[in-house]
């Protein structure tokens, strides 16, 4: 498909295994003059009310190294924090974040359905200015890393 990206105007796939590499896919998200839109429609149903202490019961505590999450909750607005996750603790704080993320998508990577390399290449895990994935980049930043480490991927029984 790479070779032939100029020739296609979309494409779609109405099913595929959970761990199935889609961005392998595309070289970049920006696609013959387009950026690219990858929609993943998960299968859990999870409302996180308490983001601190939901984090630092599902986190790994053995994980050098911290990142901070900005948390965005349109509904709950108490949600709406800053969560500091790493070197074995799961706290507030005011620093800058590394990360910006709508609480919608924390939950795919707190139930293990996505990981956190694969939200940041689907531009859920925003980072700076530019909120998305730097066109071309395939190599992952050190702060995703780190939250790889703390969440890792898993498939359960039920995320088919």
């Amino acid at each position: 498909m790479l070779n032939h990206r100029d020739q296609i105007a979309t494409f779609e796939m109405r099913t595929m295994p959970p761990d199935f590499p889609i961005e392998l896919f595309f070289h970049s998200r920006w696609q013959a003059g387009k950026e690219l839109k990858m929609i993943d429609a998960s299968s859990r149903m999870v409302r996180i009310l308490d983001p601190l202490q939901v984090i630092s019961r599902l986190m790994d505590t053995s994980v050098s190294g911290s990142v901070v999450l900005k948390i965005h909750d349109g509904l709950l607005p108490e949600n709406n924090v800053k969560i500091e996750i790493g070197d074995g603790v799961a706290k507030t704080t005011e620093a800058a974040e590394d990360f910006e993320v709508e609480i919608s998508d924390l939950v795919p990577l707190l139930t293990g359905r996505l990981s956190p390399i694969s939200l940041w290449r689907h531009g859920r895990l925003r980072k700076g200015s530019w909120k998305n994935v730097p066109w071309g980049i395939s190599e992952v930043p050190e702060k995703v890393c780190i939250l790889e480490s703390i969440f890792p991927k898993i498939v359960t029984h039920n995320a088919l």
